[in-house]
């Protein structure tokens, strides 16, 4: 995975330019201090975008476990009416950061 690093005394000193590199880069900014890592940066959208891959991918894994163990597989109509749920609730979860953070533009 890609990212910058940063002294921890940049978020300190100089927090607009640490967070318009986020913005910019659409990377994490690592922060060290004492030349050890010590915090993550990113923006608030890009935190949603990734804990909301992270819930997706805990639903993929748990769904190949069940299909290990043998559960029956869902009927076509189910597996699409899921897959369009989950499509639209990530939809939502967009349009609910630009609300909430309209002097931004969200990044597709």
């Amino acid at each position: 995975m890609e990212m910058l690093i940063e002294p921890s005394a940049s978020i300190r000193r100089r927090y607009n330019d640490v967070a318009d590199l986020c913005r910019d880069t659409g990377l994490p900014v690592f922060l060290t201090r004492n030349g050890s890592g010590d915090l993550v940066a990113l923006t608030v959208e890009d935190f949603f975008r990734r804990d909301w891959l992270i819930g997706l991918r805990e639903d993929l894994v748990r769904t190949e476990k069940q299909r290990r163990r043998g559960q029956t597989d869902l009927p076509a109509a189910a597996v699409c009416k899921k897959l369009y749920e989950v499509i639209e609730n990530y939809k939502l979860l967009s349009l609910t950061e630009e609300s909430e953070y309209p002097e931004r533009e969200l990044k597709a």
